[in-house]
Parts: C-alpha cells; sequence; structure tokens
C-alpha cells in the first residue's frame, strides 16, 4: 500500500478518535462534577447545567432557531457534497436538510393561532 493511501485512510479514522475521546473525556468530567456537588450536599436539580439542560427546546423560538440551524447545515453540506456529483453521499446534506425542514414544519403547526371566542369550540 502506498503512503498516500494509508494516510487517506489514517486521517478519518484519526478524526473519527478525537471525536469519540472529547466526548468521553468530557463525559467523565462531568460526572466528577457531579458527584463532586453530591458530596458536598447540593442536589442535582440545584447544579446549573442540568437546569439548563432541562429547558433546552423548552421555548418555540428555541426549537424554531435548532431547525433553522438543522436546515442550513444540511442545505450547505448538500451543496457542497453535489460538486462532487450526484451519489449516495448526498444523503450526508439531504438528511439534516430535511430534519431541519420538520423541524420548521412542526414549530409552524403547531404555534398556529387558535380561534379564541363563544364560537371555537
Amino acid at each position: 500500500m502506498e503512503i498516500e493511501g494509508m494516510m487517506a485512510l489514517l486521517i478519518p479514522i484519526l478524526g473519527i478518535l478525537a471525536i469519540f475521546a472529547y466526548s468521553t473525556i468530557k463525559r467523565y468530567w462531568e460526572h466528577r462534577e457531579r458527584m463532586a456537588a453530591i458530596e458536598k450536599g447540593v442536589l442535582p436539580s440545584q447544579i446549573g447545567e442540568d437546569a439548563d439542560i432541562a429547558e433546552v427546546g423548552a421555548s418555540p423560538s428555541s426549537r424554531l432557531q435548532s431547525a433553522l440551524v438543522t436546515t442550513a447545515v444540511g442545505l450547505a453540506l448538500t451543496v457542497g457534497l453535489g460538486s462532487i456529483g450526484f451519489g449516495p453521499w448526498l444523503l450526508g446534506g439531504l438528511i439534516p436538510l430535511f430534519v431541519g425542514l420538520a423541524g420548521i414544519f412542526t414549530y409552524l403547526v403547531s404555534s398556529r393561532p387558535r380561534p379564541q371566542g363563544p364560537d371555537s369550540q
């Protein structure tokens, strides 16, 4: 195998390993921090990060913002991968594009004002 071929194989593997290592180390340190807080008598519900996590997606505007970002990333990936040509790799962009569009559609359907008054039952 050529050195260039080995490098072409090694770079994606190292990238995946780096992402996995980062997420593992981050979870480990969050766990240690949570355990230290519990030992000091702080309840997990009182820790700021847990309260923030519970509120993610709670407001309709944050759900719309997330859907718009996902749609934009999917569109950018689709355009970028489309420059290679038409093939199965376009799914890397089409999937987030349609997930984002579904989020926007859900926001629009769920946030329609409902008629109020004596006839609206």
